[in-house]
């Protein structure tokens, strides 16, 4: 059933309850899906409403206009918002985020047993206590639960080496189990996670994949010319991370490709974003002079500092775990027709290769990088064309209009 059909033949709106954490203004892939997919259902008819926390992500610092908040409701773009108090840290120490989750997980509940007429409630992870706070609510208040699997915890958890088994990993992966079992439906972002969802012993059909994608009116082609955000570096060819700074991504590989590539003097390296590791990024740098770090910029920014910049890259360590996710900054990327480079393996690598978008390199290999970096740089046309390329992909294959009508067949479909 599509969206266009739930409009036309005048079915009752539905009012949908999404359970995440982050949301706009904080930045990230998370905050992203949630906006986009909300403002979208609102705009087809629908009430969304959002709770969420306070937003101090990742930076552990409120944001003004929220501080001494138990609870804040705003409407954003049509979505009725609810903020609800949490533990404010920063995005980095495994203890102080815990108990960040822990508290999410508690106000959320708090919050959405005030709401009335819910009929759906989407509870988003890889924050593992959104997750519980859904089948709390699903046997509290007697909603169909849609689960949101945006993170294959805790698998995720050993691949950063935050924890090797144990009695925590054991514990958690009961509660992945759990939360899989209390699900009436579940929604994955890559299709290799439906695989590690069936080996749980859920049902292949009540699996859907719904990969991120790209809002194609912000993050479009730009034409190259002068730089808005990176006037002081006019004239250089810059290769960009932009994006969070953490345990996952493996940054020092380009910091590594830069040291590589310090005699080509036309050449710059640029990170943009905050994270756990920017701190040690940043001193591992040391003064090199073909090296930026910028702070985190807003979204809007963000779509214009891609029109700025020569290559992006994304990168995440090398575990086989990594080899199954799909970075969300790859569509946006893409989406403003910017040539790749990607130290990713497996679902992201065929994407890149099916679309024709940049050059694939090993993970966490800082000479394939630099080699990368040249090739795009020497041979503009072969560049061009890999932006092109990427561009045409992802409006064919993940424009956010057409994501958010399957996604919504989903939740209308559900008993």
């Amino acid at each position: 059933m599509s969206l266009d059909y739930i409009v036309i033949m005048g079915l009752p709106p539905l009012h949908i309850l999404y359970i995440c954490q982050y949301f706009p203004p904080e930045m990230g892939a998370p905050a992203a899906r949630a906006y986009e997919f909300s403002t979208r259902w609102v705009k087809a008819g629908h009430r969304v409403t959002v709770i969420c926390g306070i937003p101090n992500h990742p930076t552990g610092v409120v944001q003004p206009g929220y501080r001494r908040q138990w609870r804040k409701k705003e409407i954003i773009d049509g979505v009725e918002v609810h903020r609800m108090w949490v533990y404010v840290t920063p995005n980095s120490g495994t203890l102080k985020r815990s108990l960040n989750y822990l508290s999410f997980g508690v106000t959320a509940v708090l919050g959405a047993l005030r709401l009335r007429h819910v009929d759906v409630c989407i509870a988003s992870t890889p924050q593992f206590f959104a997750g519980l706070a859904g089948t709390v609510l699903r046997t509290l208040k007697r909603l169909p639960l849609l689960l949101e699997v945006r993170d294959l915890w805790p698998d995720s958890i050993e691949a950063v080496q935050v924890h090797k088994g144990g009695v925590v990993i054991s514990l958690l992966r009961r509660v992945e189990r759990f939360m899989y079992r209390s699900a009436d439906r579940i929604v994955v972002v890559s299709p290799a996670f439906r695989a590690h969802i069936e080996g749980t012993n859920i049902p292949p059909e009540s699996i859907r994949v719904v990969p991120n994608g790209v809002n194609t009116a912000l993050f479009a082609p730009a034409q190259r010319g002068d730089r808005r955000v990176l006037h002081d570096l006019d004239g250089r060819f810059i290769v960009a991370y932009i994006g969070t700074h953490g345990l996952a991504h493996a940054l020092e590989t380009a910091v590594d490709a830069a040291t590589l590539l310090q005699d080509q003097s036309d050449i710059h390296f640029l990170f943009a974003g905050e994270g756990a590791r920017k701190a040690a990024l940043k001193e591992y740098a040391g003064d090199a002079q073909n090296i930026t770090f910028l702070d985190q910029l807003p979204r809007s920014e963000i779509a214009v500092l891609l029109g700025e910049i020569d290559v992006a890259l994304v990168l995440l360590r090398d575990t086989p775990l990594f080899a199954t996710v799909i970075p969300s900054k790859m569509f946006e990327i893409m989406g403003t027709g910017v040539p790749m480079i990607l130290g990713v393996r497996g679902q992201a690598c065929d994407i890149l290769h099916e679309a024709g978008a940049g050059i694939a390199i090993e993970p966490e290999n800082a000479r394939q990088l630099a080699d990368a970096v040249l090739r795009l740089r020497d041979d503009p046309a072969f560049a061009a064309q890999c932006g092109k390329n990427a561009f045409l992909h992802v409006r064919k294959q993940y424009d956010l209009d057409q994501l958010a009508r399957n996604y919504l067949d989903i939740i209308a479909s559900m008993p």
